[in-house]
């Protein structure tokens, strides 16, 4: 079923951004120095590559409310 479909790509995003916030930490440990405390370009790559997962996980909570609310009506109009 479709909706198995966007829980899987669900669960995969949050994966990504487990693994993304990983980053910023392991960053964030890193530069904790204050000669390191300048923004450095792993941190600016790891800060830009959460916008498309925050995207994706937004959309794929979309479709399953719309898919939740064409089952509700399909429901009502067999009953």
């Amino acid at each position: 079923m479709r909706i198995d479909n966007n829980i899987n790509a669900m669960t995969s995003s949050a994966v990504q951004m487990n693994e993304v916030a990983t980053n910023l930490a392991n960053i964030s440990n890193e530069i904790s120095d204050p000669e390191h405390q300048e923004v450095t370009q792993d941190l600016i790559d790891t800060i830009a590559a959460q916008i498309p997962e925050v995207i994706s996980y937004e959309a794929n909570a979309e479709g399953i409310k719309t898919q939740n609310a064409v089952a509700d009506v399909l429901l009502n109009l067999k009953a």
